[in-house]
């Protein structure tokens, strides 16, 4: 990973609870809508910051294109609703069908969490499909479990694929009001989250 790729992780993880999309009674927290909006909203400002422009379904319909001043790609990202590993997504095959289209790649995804099986199996769906390509893979998956049949965000992980290997480079909680320490867990201390 070099400095570019390094940047753009810390400033997604730090963003990810910026303009976080909560509702008064935070009961349609788990609209996909919601979360493509989210994920799009991030990815622009992470790229705003490190002063690259985000160019949304183009280069081959792919969710995001993210380009220097002069037009260079850095990054081909895309995101998907359904968990990696199930028959049907192919997110990863078309970013991977377009290595010499960009520096970087990106996957942003959603691993359930209550079976431990479901991350392994993700991971190493993207691990297979990414092979040995020499140029990364940064994986961003939120963790998920089932509480009345809608999802309960756990975890933001961070991993990095890349010449066949896996490394997991950071996990946060994927809700702010989780985040020991800041804001958002003090102001909802006394409210029911």
């Amino acid at each position: 990973m070099n400095r570019r790729d390094r940047d753009f992780v810390a400033l997604y993880n730090a963003l990810w609870y910026r303009d976080f999309p909560v509702t008064p009674s935070r009961l349609d927290i788990n609209r996909r809508a919601l979360w493509t909006t989210h994920i799009a909203s991030t990815v622009k400002q992470s790229a705003d910051l490190l002063g690259l422009f985000t160019c949304f379904e183009t280069g081959g319909k792919t969710d995001a294109v993210v380009e220097d001043a002069v037009g260079r790609k850095w990054a081909k990202i895309e995101w998907e609703w359904i968990q990696p590993h199930a028959d049907g997504v192919n997110e990863i095959e078309k970013l991977s069908s377009a290595i010499d289209e960009a520096d970087t790649f990106i996957f942003i995804g959603y691993s359930l969490s209550d079976e431990p099986d479901h991350s392994a199996m993700n991971i190493a769906k993207i691990l297979k499909t990414w092979g040995d390509i020499e140029k990364p893979l940064i994986v961003f998956l939120v963790t998920f479990s089932r509480e009345h049949g809608r999802r309960r965000f756990e975890k933001l992980q961070t991993h990095l694929i890349q010449r066949g290997n896996h490394r997991k480079l950071r996990e946060q909680p994927a809700l702010p009001w989780e985040a020991l320490g800041t804001k958002w867990e003090q102001a909802t201390q006394h409210s029911e989250v």
